[in-house]
């Protein structure tokens, strides 16, 4: 059963032109909506939408992604669509999760924010973020990647963002099937202490030093 707390949990992945939530844009949104019923939870909806931009993508987000300007404007919609489009999942009461959340959660931030004209908004939804409770059990490297080969995920690597969202919700499976102190891990981030806790940061979540393997919160 994953986290039962909760009727509504969503886990989404994007696909960026860089790593700066204020400057650089979301190119691709994938999503999960899944619901309980009864005991069990289904995925009720899911979401995959390009977005058009109005520059050139970088080299290395093609390369990355095999996303390419071509494939925006042929399949892409406007920002203003696709925000609305996660609007028809989005719920206040539902369980963020995402894989290195903090990233993909300050670009959704930035998002409303744009959409809302709101410089001040943020999202107070509870957050999960399926990298910290890997790093607390296996060793370097931390990367989705990994999960999917520690774990035998049978989803296809393509850096795109609803195969990356699929493989997150099946690497949390498997680990609260491993071992379940997956709500341990609800609203703390973990970071590297060498680089200091993002400088995007939700208020209501708890920013933690994690080294290696060490955050260690299923032993509390």
């Amino acid at each position: 059963m994953l986290v039962d707390r909760y009727n509504h949990i969503i886990v989404f992945d994007f696909e960026t032109t860089g790593l700066s939530p204020i400057n650089d844009r979301i190119i691709e949104i994938g999503a999960l909506l899944i619901e309980r019923e009864g005991k069990n939870f289904k995925i009720k909806k899911e979401l995959n939408v390009l977005i058009k931009q109005n520059k050139p993508l970088p080299e290395k987000i093609v390369e990355i992604t095999n996303i390419t300007d071509e494939l925006l404007n042929k399949e892409g919609i406007s920002e203003s669509e696709a925000f609305h489009h996660f609007l028809s999942i989005y719920k206040k009461e539902a369980l963020l999760v995402a894989y290195n959340l903090s990233f993909d959660y300050a670009f959704l931030v930035e998002l409303f924010r744009r959409q809302f004209n709101d410089k001040e908004l943020f999202l107070s939804n509870d957050l999960l973020d399926v990298m910290a409770i890997y790093k607390d059990r296996h060793p370097y490297p931390h990367r989705l990647e990994s999960v999917v080969e520690t774990y035998k995920i049978k989803i296809p690597n393509t850096h795109r963002a609803l195969d990356d969202t699929k493989a997150t919700l099946m690497g949390l499976i498997k680990m609260q099937e491993e071992r379940n102190t997956i709500t341990k891990y609800i609203n703390v981030i973990g970071y590297n202490p060498r680089y200091g806790p993002p400088k995007y940061r939700a208020p209501h979540v708890s920013y933690v030093a994690q080294y290696g393997n060490r955050l260690e919160l299923e032993k509390r």
